[in-house]
């Protein structure tokens, strides 16, 4: 310490920088009535220490979570058993963002692990492959081009609501769109989907347990109209029979990369229920 006196008064830009509070923010809480500056005879405002430390517990409530209505009750009339109150609060905040995280490290860390496995898992086989029923939230839709897709798939997140994991690391998958691509195009569904791993979170339709044939390629989406020929010819060759829509599921997308060449995507064909090897 200089011996240098600590200053007992701010002006608005200096609390604002002191506090990292954007003078808007301070000029709310005065209209609040939560922290009100005296007025200098020029009319700028000037903080006190009485009010730097309302302020210091304003930020430590506000990155907590609590609203500012909270807040002014807690401040108002402030006492031992209100404090208690209040820590006690903190407390169940804090271990609610511990659960939240701990969710997130779980669904970061699988999500890792599936891109690992993807980038080892055999491109171009045909192979039938027994699935557990899949709970999916579906949205129909004609697309034909990438960002119709991108567009679509945000607007699926928004309407499953806060339940939906990250877009980074939710199972995406799309519906073909058979009749076109068996008359010569390419890249072209009939709705996108999510798969729903969370039980407990909203879902719309399902894909059934069962067989599914199945193909794995890499590269861009413009080879899924030969591939999906190659596939029904497949089923055709070995009798097979189809029970349903075919679809993509995008294991490594360009949520994961922007070179396309990494791009990693599954084909199924559900299988009629009757099949048998």
């Amino acid at each position: 310490m200089d011996g240098t006196p600590l200053k007992q008064t701010y002006r608005i830009g200096e609390t604002s920088g002191l506090f990292g509070i954007g003078a808007d923010s301070l000029r709310y809480y005065e209209r609040l009535g939560i922290v009100v500056p005296r007025r200098e005879p020029n009319g700028y405002r000037v903080y006190d220490l009485s009010d730097m430390y309302k302020l210091t517990i304003i930020k430590e409530l506000r990155g907590l979570g609590f609203s500012m209505k909270q807040i002014a009750e807690y401040l108002e009339g402030q006492n031992v058993d209100k404090t208690i109150a209040m820590l006690e609060d903190e407390q169940a905040i804090i271990e609610r963002k511990l659960d939240e995280l701990k969710r997130r490290q779980v669904t970061l860390a699988r999500r890792v692990d599936t891109i690992r496995k993807t980038k080892e898992a055999r491109i171009g086989a045909i192979e039938i492959v027994d699935r557990p029923r899949r709970r999916c939230m579906k949205m129909a839709g004609h697309l034909e081009r990438d960002e119709e897709m991108d567009l679509l798939i945000q607007e699926l997140h928004r309407r499953s609501g806060s339940t939906m994991p990250h877009l980074l690391t939710v199972p995406i998958g799309a519906f073909l769109a058979q009749d076109a691509i068996m008359q010569g195009a390419t890249n072209v569904y009939d709705g996108i989907f999510f798969i729903v791993e969370d039980e407990k979170a909203p879902a719309n339709f399902e894909l059934p347990a069962g067989q599914y044939l199945t193909t794995r390629y890499q590269g861009g989406y413009e080879q899924n109209g030969r591939l999906l020929i190659k596939l029904l010819d497949f089923a055709h060759e070995h009798a097979l029979p189809l029970a349903g829509q075919p679809f993509e599921l995008y294991e490594i997308d360009n949520r994961d990369t922007a070179d396309e060449r990494e791009f990693i995507t599954t084909m199924e064909l559900p299988l009629d229920a009757k099949h048998a090897d």
